[in-house]
Order: C-alpha cells, then structure tokens, then sequence
C-alpha cells in the first residue's frame, strides 16, 4: 500500500492503511464476496521474510491491523483468523511469546472494535495498528524468518486480511548524557505497550519509553522492564556514563591526476566506540573511518562528518573545505555570447586558484570587448597546474523589437498594445503576453527578452479622445411614391466627417444632406447610418429610420402580361365585392380569381394592414377597379 492518506471502508473509514509516519504497508487479503449466490474462493496467503541476526537488528519491530468478519457460528478454527508466527533456520516455530494467532470471535483478545458496513448482516471486528517488540538476542549469528498470514473462513463465504510492516533496530537502552549536559536521558526501544524503569535497587522510577535523571551519579545503573502487546516481556540494563565524542579529520590529495582524496580520521570520545557516516557533498556517502574518495569535480569541496556515540545518542559534527585536483576537470564557464552595448562574464572552476590571460587572479572576469580568446591556467594549493584552456567571447548580433500598437483610445473602448519579435515579454503591469489592453490613458511600457537572453524596452503613450456627436435629425420620417425626399442634418463639430449610408445602397457626405428614394411596396422603412470620424480617427455612429408608406393602385388587370398581375402582394389584404362577400384573405396578394375561376371586371373594396418600422399597425381602405 503507497497512499497514506486512504482508510479502510470495511472499518467505517477508521483505520489507516498506512500507520502515522510510515510511507508503505503490505496487505495480505481482500474483501471477498459471493458470486451469483455461489461461494467465492477461500483465500489463505502469508508473506515471510528471513534475515540473520546480529546486534544491529536484534530488536524486531511489528506493527499489523487486523479485519476479520465475526462468525459465530463457525468453529473457531474455521473463522476468518490471522496469525504472526516466528521460526529457527531449521522451520521450527520459535518459543517466544511474540507469535499470535487470533480469529474472530477470540474473547479473550482486547483492543478490538465491531462495524456494522451498510447493506451486510455480518459485522466486522478490527484490530488498530498494534506494535509488538520482538527480542532476537538470544539468535545472534542465526537466521530467523518472520512469517504473517491471514486467512478467509474455512466455509468460504466470509473474508479476513490484515495490514503490516517491519523494521529492525538495535536492542540496547540509548544514554544522552553528552558534553556539558546537566540531565541524562535513557530512552528504552520503541514497540512495547508498557515500560517500568528501575534504579540498582530495584525502585521504579518512570513507566514511559523515556527516562530523565537530573545530575545523575556517573556510572550508575539502571533496569527497564518492558511488555510487548502480546505479552512478551524484554528487561534490559545500561550504566550512565557521559559521552564526550569530538569529531575531527584532515585531508590529503593523493596526486595531481587522480582526483582523489584521502581522509584521516582524527576523531575521539571518552567511553565506547565510534561510528562515522562522511557526506561529500555530491550525495555520496561512506561509513569507513579513514576512507579514500574521488570526487567527480575539481577544486573545493564541502565534506562533513556525522559522528556517532553508540551506545549513547551523543553525536558531533564536523565540516570543512577538502581540495581535489584533476586537469581535465578545470575549466570555464560562463555565457560566451554577450547582449550588444553590454557584458558578460566567464567564470573559472576546479582549481584553487587563477591565472588569466588578461593579468587577472580572480576566478571570473568581465568581458565587453567583442571577438575575443582568452586563456586560463588553473593551479591547486599544492602546486599542480592544469593545461592551458581557451575561450573565445563574441557580441550577440541586433534584433528586432517592433511595435503594433493602437495608441488611441476612443470613448469607453481600448487600445490594443502589441509587440513582437521576442521570446518573453515583461510588461508594467506584469502581464506577461505579446499585447494587452489598454483601457486608460497613461504611460505603458514592455521589455522583451530575445532566445540569447538580451533584453529591449518599448514605451507608449496612450491618449484618450471623446466620440464625435453623431446625432442627426431627418425630414420627414416616412416617405411614399410621390414625397420621397428627405433632408438630413447634424450639428458639425471642427475636424469631424460626416458619411451617411442611406439605407437603398446609396451615400452621401456632408452635414447637410438631400435624398431622393425610389420607392416600391417591396421596401416599407430604410435605415439611414450616419458615422461620425474625428481627426483621431475616433469614430461614433447613429441609425435612424424612414417609414414608407405603400403605394396602392386603383386599377390593377391580371391578363398574364406580367404587368399589374397580382394586387398588393406581400400585405395582409382583404376583398370584398359590392355586396360585401368576400373573394380573397392573405399576404401572397390576390390575381383576380375566386376559387381559381376569373371574377368579372368590376369595382372591389379591400383592407390592407402593415407594421411600421416602430411596431405600429396601418390600415388601408378603399377600392381597386379590374379589368381585363
């Protein structure tokens, strides 16, 4: 199992698949349920791990969570069940209280809790994670084999798994009573349920996995009496003595070729042993006392000694600067391009110290000059010198930055800044894009950074301008076949056009104008479009619109000519003759027919109806004479 924060559902999301501080667990055993009313499979699988023991791992630290489906009315033998069990090199089951075996209506077991999961009959009973401590110093030298199992119930119809993980610590009480400390601190192995602490004479002092003595008496003893969750019981025993580890070390390079360092280990304490963790600085690392290490670069490095006082947690740390030398590793580093009107910089590595071309004795230089080679010599503080290594550095060739930009803007609209030309872009505004929008006037800038890293700059000044009125008056505001001209106007404002577009695909200019319109029933209103353009080019429009009213003939003659054959079409229209009976009702116009047949030449009345322009109904009444 990998992710820490899922719980399992079979618990009501109470248990964590992970414990608190692990990143992993192993589950053995799933939910399994019937299939089409038939029995799934019963599952019994365990995991086993052997390792040999020694003083490093003689303490065994277990933590499982159990979830077994409670059965009655099984044999107990039968229920779903979960056992730890630990086992000899020769597969014999270890006499220590650590093996546990449990099903799950075991009474006798505590820790336990039931769920009742939605849509089951069947509760769950479940065990939280459980830590048990394991002694193996009786086994040093031996191999031991850790074996979890779970199993489903032996009728097959109801399931049990568990949760787990291991790790191996040392067996023995950590002392921290270092230097200059006025308390010792003895903390007993994690794992166990209980702890009793007790002096030489037997006194219990503290029933926690820590112990704190003020000022204790230097080499005084003390016992703790520890029980694991299955009983185990561990007593162990440690003398209080200060530790005073000091860490120390110098360093010797071995050639001018190789790289490589020898570390001497100069270190001390005054009770116990020592133990050495070196980190050079590359994520390489070493528990040697005096180890040999080639570092994969030239020059200085940062090397540090962790330092460690077992059995006590007394600890000291030491780092310093360690020189290694190797020619084919000293070099330079550095831009050799340059931005133009600028300078870059080129950087020396991998040796103690410099010698450039130039004179200079820093480890970098700056260069303004274009089309120029320059030579470095690398020495190291023992006197081994590198080849000689060049670097030529030119100025990067101009680019283009140009500018796209609307610096105008009209009214309430926006001005369109854009730019183009570079890679990145950097605005006063912290846009990042090649264009913004501009919705204020004021002062806008943006620099752009071209593939090579060089940098331009570009500033706009955006200003910003009323719309020219464009309201205009007309005259009249409908029109029929016979008075089909209008007048417009508007009133002129300095360095404005006026432009109309008349509506019937014809234009005029000025801020007076005159129109003529050539009318016909298929057009009933024009919509005249006046655009007003200031010396800013800022531009306002305004519509207005002209009525016509339709033309209505008095004598029409549907004879198939194809002239005056259909009367008002495209209008609502009614016809009646003399004696008020109606002859046509519709909008496709009506052809002189009644039922399909010609009606006699004569006078008609009809009632023609139309919207306006402004949603307003007409009517028109009056007589039509056909003939033939």
């Amino acid at each position: 199992m990998s992710d820490t924060t899922e719980y399992d559902a079979n618990t009501g999301y109470a248990l964590k698949k992970i414990p608190s501080g692990y990143l992993h667990s192993a589950r053995l055993g799933d939910m399994i349920t019937s299939v089409d009313g038939r029995p799934p499979r019963c599952w019994e699988q365990s995991l086993r791990y052997t390792m040999t023991i020694d003083s490093s791992n003689a303490l065994l630290i277990l933590k499982f969570a159990l979830v077994l489906q409670y059965i009655e009315k099984h044999a107990p033998t039968d229920e779903p069940r979960f056992r730890l069990s630990l086992y000899d090199s020769q597969g014999n089951v270890l006499p220590d209280c650590s093996n546990y075996d449990v099903y799950a209506t075991n009474k006798n077991v505590k820790g336990w809790k039931t769920y009742n999961p939605s849509g089951s009959t069947v509760p769950v009973v479940w065990r939280d994670w459980t830590t048990v401590g394991v002694n193996l110093l009786n086994y040093i030298g031996q191999t031991v084999t850790v074996e979890f199992m779970s199993a489903d119930c032996a009728e097959q119809f109801h399931y049990g798994y568990a949760y787990f993980l291991a790790e191996c610590h040392p067996l023995y009480i950590t002392v921290d009573y270092c230097g200059n400390d006025i308390t010792a601190r003895l903390e007993a192995p994690e794992g166990f349920e209980k702890y009793s602490w007790t002096d030489a004479s037997g006194k219990v002092l503290d029933t926690k996995q820590t112990l704190i003595l003020p000022m204790p008496v230097q080499r005084s003893t003390y016992s703790c009496t520890m029980t694991s969750a299955t009983g185990c019981v561990v007593t162990l025993h440690t003398m209080v003595i200060k530790y005073t580890p000091h860490a120390d070390f110098n360093s010797i390079m071995l050639d001018c070729h190789s790289n490589t360092v020898q570390l001497i280990n100069h270190s001390t304490t005054n009770n116990s042993s020592l133990s050495y963790i070196w980190n050079f600085e590359e994520g390489q690392t070493s528990t040697q006392r005096h180890p040999p290490h080639t570092f994969r670069t030239s020059g200085m490095h940062t090397v540090t000694l962790f330092l460690s006082n077992p059995p006590s947690g007394c600890k000291d740390t030491l780092t310093k600067e360690v020189e290694s030398f190797s020619p084919p590793l000293v070099g330079i580093t550095g831009d050799s391009t340059y931005c133009p009107g600028l300078s870059t910089y080129i950087k020396a590595y991998g040796a103690f110290d410099y010698t450039w071309s130039n004179g200079s004795k820093a480890d970098s230089i700056e260069i303004s000059t274009p089309g120029g080679t320059f030579w470095l010599l690398g020495r190291s503080s023992t006197g081994c010198v590198s080849d000689t290594i060049y670097e030529t550095v030119i100025e990067d060739p101009d680019w283009d930055f140009s500018n796209h930009a609307d610096t105008i803007i009209c009214g309430s609209e926006n001005a369109i800044l854009a730019v183009s030309g570079a890679v990145g872009y950097s605005w006063n505004n912290g846009t990042t894009n090649d264009s913004i929008v501009a919705s204020t006037p004021g002062t806008y800038s943006v620099s752009g950074t071209n593939a090579r890293g060089c940098r331009k700059s570009l500033k706009f000044n955006v200003s910003g301008y009323p719309l020219p009125a464009s309201e205009f008056s007309v005259s009249p505001d409908e029109i029929d076949s016979k008075h089909n001209t209008i007048s417009g106007t508007v009133t002129p404002h300095s360095g404005v056009q006026y432009s109309w577009i008349m509506g019937d695909g014809l234009y005029e200019t000025g801020e007076d104008i005159q129109h003529a319109y050539s009318t016909s029933n298929s057009v009933l209103d024009y919509m005249i479009t006046l655009t007003a353009t200031d010396l800013h080019g800022c531009r306002d429009t305004s519509f207005k619109l002209i009525d016509v009213i339709p033309f209505v003939p008095n004598v029409f003659s549907p004879n198939g000519d194809g002239i005056n054959d259909i009367f008002m079409q495209g209008f609502e229209l009614e016809i009646v003759d003399r004696n008020g009976f109606q002859i046509y009702k519709g909008n496709a116009g009506w052809d002189g027919r009644y039922k399909g047949d010609p009606v006699d030449p004569d006078t008609y009345f009809y009632l023609i109806s139309y919207i306006d322009s402004k949603e307003k109904i007409h009517y028109r009444k009056g007589y039509v004479t056909l003939v033939r």
